[in-house]
């Protein structure tokens, strides 16, 4: 999963793609990335990590209190996001939903 900054989320957020906010030291995180990753690959979903802690204008400009928080834009638009960890069979039905893959 590509780490990017926030000029690069605003970029890409006008098109498709799920964007995970976390932290280097935030241990759900660490577990839902690779999932993330994982079924992401499978979906042909473009997938990209946030750092809050060295973005943190973005992190407060999208209201984000808890990590890992999840976005998911389709054509520019936020269609669905979560806070904290999910299973590889909740992602999938998000991804499904947003996506229709």
């Amino acid at each position: 999963m590509e780490l990017i900054t926030e000029a690069d989320f605003k970029n890409k957020r006008a098109g498709s793609a799920i964007f995970q906010f976390s932290a280097n030291w935030c241990g759900p995180c660490k577990v839902l990335s690779p999932l993330l990753e994982n079924i992401t690959k499978e979906s042909d979903v473009e997938c990209f990590k946030i750092d809050v802690s060295t973005n943190p204008s973005i992190a407060r400009e999208m209201g984000i209190q808890s990590i890992p928080a999840v976005f998911m834009y389709k054509d520019g638009k936020l269609s669905e996001s979560f806070v904290g960890s999910r299973n590889k069979n909740q992602i999938q039905e998000l991804i499904d939903k947003v996506y229709g893959n």
